[in-house]
């Protein structure tokens, strides 16, 4: 048997670990900005719908983007991508802080800002995905998502709290503000990784767990890429549409973000501020969104379920339990038990998911793919931020969460009802079986 220590040999690998606290310290700062920001829209007079729209200022470029940051993450040096993207992403926190402090912010010149940081992301996902695999050996790839998943919902649950208990003490420019500091901690971490070169990685797929991967620099994109642009759209969607499990649960996703995910993220303040005690339930929330994403973690840290889809599909059904609670205006212990609750299977998705896509496709076009998953699951996320409270409006906010809470099973279904979804999909390295 393992021992406990065993869970967290990632860490024992330089760059890896370079990566994680670099990431984890940045997660926990944007989350501060998660909860900051609806509740800086309603301190210089926003509505509702208002806050849907600048959340859909930050979504909508960087689904416009993604594909455009996918090809470049294989064609460039990844940790030269993500470093870029995080000085620039200092930059924009720190000015929409500094509009917020001295009280001359408006929504415009929010919205704006929040494009910035939109087309920053579809550059930083897609290097992201990309990196991983460069940074930790192939027998530790599961362990690396699950222990990134698992320090990034620790972040989550620190930043939401002290997110929500900053908004309320301080106000929303000085949360935002701080987060554009830990833009800055992030950019220092990539500076000094260094990550396997992509045209390395293919003799070590087969590694034996625990080998740690050679030094180096190198561009990203292994074989030579083609010279057009379209062509690498081209094959990244070519590779992306030949596994119908990931385009049926990208499938899902979007629809999750538009009829759930997006009313929730608008109206869930009003709902915290009607109903509740504002930012700090608010705050608490996402807390306990993160708390269960820390048991869902430390479940994937030693967990390898040969068909990880099938429990992701089921599990998708619990996303019900907060849209519901919120609805309802369930008491605020019932509201954060079902957000905890939600969170296990949260912190089981990251790791099932991307360890199967970095495993299932090639490296030279992982960053390409993930693009693709990121443009599926998001295309239809900013229309729902948008249209969101003219909806609640029209037939009210419980009667809008309601439908998200229904919604969810429906989801659940979809998943289940495709083979590919429920079949085996090994989680090891390339080569090797993966126990139950």
């Amino acid at each position: 048997m393992s021992s406990f220590s065993d869970n967290f040999a990632a860490l024992r690998e330089p760059e890896f670990r370079k990566l994680f606290f670099g990431q984890a310290i940045s997660v926990a700062g944007s989350m501060l900005t998660m909860v900051a920001l609806p509740f800086a829209v309603l301190q210089i007079g926003g509505s509702a719908t208002e806050i849907g729209i600048v959340e859909a200022a930050y979504i909508l470029p960087m689904v416009l983007m993604i594909t455009v940051g996918g090809v470049w993450a294989d064609r460039l040096e990844r940790r030269g991508v993500m470093l870029t993207v995080d000085l620039v992403r200092v930059v924009l926190t720190l000015t929409t802080a500094g509009l917020l402090v001295s009280d001359v912010a408006t929504v415009p010149m929010l919205l704006a800002l929040q494009v910035g940081m939109g087309i920053c992301d579809a550059f930083f996902r897609p290097a992201y995905t990309g990196l991983v695999p460069q940074v930790v050996s192939p027998g530790r790839l599961q362990q690396a998502n699950a222990l990134q998943g698992l320090v990034q919902s620790g972040s989550v649950t620190v930043g939401a709290a002290t997110g929500g208990l900053l908004v309320a003490a301080v106000g929303a420019g000085w949360a935002i503000g701080i987060d554009g500091f830990t833009f800055l901690v992030s950019a220092w971490f990539l500076w000094r990784l260094r990550p396997v070169p992509v045209a390395a990685m293919a003799g070590s797929e087969g590694a034996a767990e625990g080998a740690a991967p050679s030094e180096g620099t190198g561009e990203a994109g292994g074989e030579a890429a083609p010279a057009d642009f379209l062509a690498d759209l081209r094959l990244g969607w070519r590779e992306f549409t030949s596994h119908t499990w990931l385009w049926v649960m990208v499938a899902g996703a979007s629809v999750f973000l538009l009829t759930i995910e997006a009313p929730l993220t608008v109206l869930g303040p009003i709902v915290a501020r009607d109903a509740y005690d504002g930012a700090r339930t608010w705050g608490f929330l996402a807390a306990s969104l993160g708390v269960g994403q820390i048991a869902g973690g430390a479940i994937a840290l030693r967990w390898r379920p040969r068909r990880p889809f099938l429990v992701l599909a089921c599990g998708m059904s619990l996303t019900a339990l907060p849209v519901a609670m919120l609805a309802a205006t369930a008491p605020a212990w019932a509201l954060l038990v079902a957000g905890a609750t939600l969170g296990v299977v949260w912190g089981l998705f990251d790791p099932f998911w991307l360890t199967v896509m970095q495993r299932e496709v090639p490296p030279e076009m992982i960053s390409r793919v993930s693009s693709y998953d990121y443009l599926g699951s998001l295309a239809f996320f900013p229309l729902g931020l948008a249209i969101a409270g003219p909806v609640a409006d029209l037939i009210g906010v419980s009667a809008t969460l309601w439908i998200g809470a229904g919604m969810s099973v429906v989801i659940s279904l979809f998943w289940l009802s495709w083979k590919d979804v429920r079949a085996v999909h090994e989680m090891g390295p390339r080569g090797a079986s993966a126990g139950d």
